[in-house]
């Protein structure tokens, strides 16, 4: 069944205006930054230190956004790119220097979060990834009649990667045939999106499903391996005898923490309609977000009180961590994000006396500006 034609924006002119800039620092989203007519400006692939010319793209409430086009002074750190691809493609950010800076950048985006809490700080701890490129065992890329790749968010047009270096090798076959074989456009034209993963059936293929449509799991399994450690490092010498796992999936982050100790009963809550059935098995179907959440588990949870509450939320985090926490009345709060800033906002709610035990980047995502962050708080 061929998909209806859907309506594509037309590609956005850019402005005609060349910028000089000399890059002062980098943001959070891996973007240098650099002071222009008094205004912040944004440039992509560039780093502090260098000095050059670029295109404006956008300009709005006294901030500008332009594009690399001449660099005439080129930072220290500065590396050729492992990826032939990585100019044009706005899937990776830091290819352009070498790794340790990309940790570097990442520690301080970090920390510049983190300055809203005004509770005492640890020391944030790195956890770095083994492997840069090669890593990703999920990719979803965006069709545009027969062009395949990453969608430019200047032009909006498609960026054809074909020889992209961030996936899995596993992925690879499948990759290259949606390059070289483009019989695909007749089932599926205009517009869209295609979805490659690996499963425990080998390689899947969706197109124009919802993300992870075959199940969420980490991109990075080497390194979602190093977070659940690092999960279970932080309930070492702790009694732990009820575990919430709240946006729990299925048990990735708590599955090794009842593994060492079958004493602990754990219950994990996630929005998962497929699942009901599973509810005899600690599992509860719930809408996280919805306004009655507390309100429904209180009434199907035979526990009060837990010992320990694990929280995962997506990027827009988890806004009524607070009520939770005040409801649960753990003795330790672990949360884990892949979004600092709501992160930090969701604990910036929390009452009482508590202490703020570890913080840990753990680079779940080399080359890009994301990262995983785990946040360990004891309350008293």
């Amino acid at each position: 069944m061929k998909q209806r034609r859907r309506h594509i924006k037309p590609k956005r002119k850019l402005v005609e205006r060349s910028l000089e800039f000399a890059i002062e620092n980098m943001d959070s989203l891996g973007q240098g930054v650099a002071k222009i007519d008094n205004k912040p400006c944004f440039i992509p692939k560039t780093l502090p230190g260098e000095a050059g010319s670029a295109n404006l793209t956008k300009a709005s409430k006294g901030v500008m956004f332009a594009r690399l086009d001449v660099l005439d002074i080129s930072a220290e750190n500065r590396q050729e790119p492992e990826c032939k691809h990585f100019s044009s493609c706005p899937g990776c950010h830091y290819l352009h220097t070498d790794y340790q800076s990309e940790l570097r950048y990442k520690q301080q985006a970090l920390q510049n979060h983190l300055k809203r809490l005004t509770a005492p700080l640890p020391e944030v701890k790195l956890l770095p990834a083994e492997q840069r490129l090669g890593y990703r065992n999920r990719i979803q890329l965006h069709y545009r009649h027969k062009y395949i790749g990453m969608i430019d968010g200047v032009t909006n047009n498609v960026v054809e990667i074909p020889e992209c270096q961030a996936i899995d090798d596993r992925l690879r076959v499948a990759f290259d045939q949606l390059y070289s074989d483009k019989s695909w456009v007749k089932e599926h034209e205009g517009d869209g999106h295609c979805e490659l993963y690996l499963s425990d059936d080998g390689v899947g293929v969706e197109w124009n499903k919802p993300y992870a449509h075959g199940g969420f799991s980490q991109v990075n399994e080497a390194m979602n391996e190093v977070l659940k450690t690092a999960v279970l490092d932080e309930l070492k010498g702790e009694e732990c005898k009820t575990l919430l796992d709240l946006f729990s999936g299925e048990g990735n982050l708590s599955d090794l923490v009842v593994r060492d100790s079958d004493e602990i009963d754990r219950v994990m809550v996630d929005y998962a309609p497929e699942r009901v059935k599973q509810e005899a098995l600690s599992f509860i179907h719930l809408d996280l977000f919805s306004e009655t959440a507390l309100r429904t588990f209180k009434a199907r949870c035979e526990h009060k009180q837990f010992d320990v509450v694990l929280v995962d939320p997506p990027r827009k985090g988890f806004a009524d961590l607070a009520l939770w926490v005040k409801a649960m009345k753990p003795k330790k709060l672990i949360y884990v994000s892949c979004n600092a800033a709501t992160m930090v906002r969701d604990l910036q709610q929390l009452t009482g006396k508590y202490a703020i035990e570890t913080v840990s980047l753990i680079d779940l995502f080399p080359g890009t500006y994301h990262y995983e962050t785990l946040v360990s708080v004891s309350f008293k």
